[in-house]
């Protein structure tokens, strides 16, 4: 091919590029997803001292170090995580302390909480579960594991406030159907 073939074929290229977006040939409709609702909310988080069935209303030594609140994420009605912060300000034994040596483990509800957001002078910390740990307007048993000069771990209870972003969820309880026995006497 000629030279001039070649630049009037890349002209003509040009030309048909720049043509076919604005003929409508080509669809460049944008796509849309639906955003997922997801949302932060703060509910109340009191820690009492253990006791049977919760009873008890003395304050925990634990609630100086987690405070009163907790930070929830809520997607679509469900809480996806539970955000706790640790700081000893609130308390004696944490103030200007090594918070992130002192407390070495938080378990809540079962779950177990993973550490982040560790402050430089390791003064404060976050303790982040999964949504498993909440219990909407309700008690849950918490362990604190604390180290000053050796490893203790402490029980509690846990009472959430109500947080208003939260779909109620369906009890699904199995029913068991329960069969008499019949003995070899009472079949005769």
């Amino acid at each position: 091919m000629s030279n001039r073939m070649l630049k009037v074929l890349g002209v003509c290229s040009l030309m048909v590029a720049s043509v076919i977006p604005t003929t409508g040939l080509v669809n460049n409709n944008p796509v849309v997803y639906a955003a997922s609702k997801q949302k932060q909310e703060s509910v109340s988080m009191l820690t009492y001292k253990d006791s049977k069935n919760h009873t008890s209303r003395s304050k925990s030594m634990a609630r100086g170090f987690i405070g009163t609140k907790a930070k929830l994420v809520i997607k679509n009605g469900r809480v996806k995580q539970m955000i706790v912060h640790v700081d000893g300000k609130n308390s004696p034994m944490g103030k200007g302390q090594n918070v992130n040596r002192i407390v070495k483990s938080l378990k809540i509800n079962g779950v177990k909480g993973k550490k982040a957001n560790v402050s430089k002078d390791n003064s404060s910390f976050d303790f982040v579960f999964s949504g498993k740990s909440f219990k909407n307007n309700g008690w849950v048993k918490m362990n604190v594991t604390i180290n000053f000069g050796s490893k203790m771990t402490e029980g509690a209870w846990i009472k959430f406030g109500k947080a208003a972003g939260v779909k109620k969820t369906a009890n699904t309880t199995k029913k068991v159907k329960m069969h008499k026995k019949v003995s070899k006497k009472s079949s005769k």
